[in-house]
């Protein structure tokens, strides 16, 4: 009967050790997650338009990712070229991913489409890794095209990484 007791003691001080632990994890999950929002939240002016090296107009960062194409337009798939600017460890440190994020909703979405036009075609996160060649198109270290599609109108913040390390942003309008 002692040694029942017992178990039962230890198995409820192991619970409760236990779910202390789970809280404080929580907590701090919690509040990195409230930081980036607040962070995030205040990134929503739209992107400049910049000038290559080349005099080509270009919207986003820059010195860091610009995009090139014509008007964003809700349920199109439209063709769009990617630049990027940064060193040959950078660019070719992994995938380029874009995460678009809906003011509006906060949700966030999948643009990249693959195999456009075909049965084969979906979004996706990302499109694989970048070449790296400097002074390449309009001047830029690593171009990418690609074919974009956003699911209605509003304002969409394209978050782009290269690997696990978010490389730039770019804020639009899509009509």
């Amino acid at each position: 009967m002692r040694k029942a007791l017992c178990s039962i003691f230890l198995l409820v001080i192991l619970l409760i050790v236990g779910c202390s632990q789970d809280n404080k994890e929580n907590a701090n999950v919690n509040t990195t997650n409230a930081s980036s929002v607040s962070e995030e939240n205040q990134q929503w002016d739209l992107s400049p338009e910049f000038e290559t090296s080349t005099g080509d107009k270009l919207v986003g960062q820059e010195g860091k990712v610009g995009i090139i194409g014509g008007e964003f337009k809700a349920g199109d798939i439209n063709k769009w070229l990617w630049h990027f600017w940064g060193d040959e460890k950078t660019i070719k440190s992994g995938n380029f991913k874009v995460v678009a994020v809906n003011k509006d909703t906060g949700e966030k979405e999948k643009v990249l489409v693959t195999d456009a036009g075909t049965a084969n075609e979906r979004k996706v996160w990302n499109y694989g890794e970048l070449d790296y060649s400097p002074n390449g198109i309009r001047g830029s270290d690593s171009s990418r095209p690609s074919n974009l599609s956003f699911p209605k109108a509003g304002i969409w913040r394209l978050e782009v990484f290269i690997g696990a390390e978010r490389f730039g942003t770019i804020v639009i309008d899509v009509k």
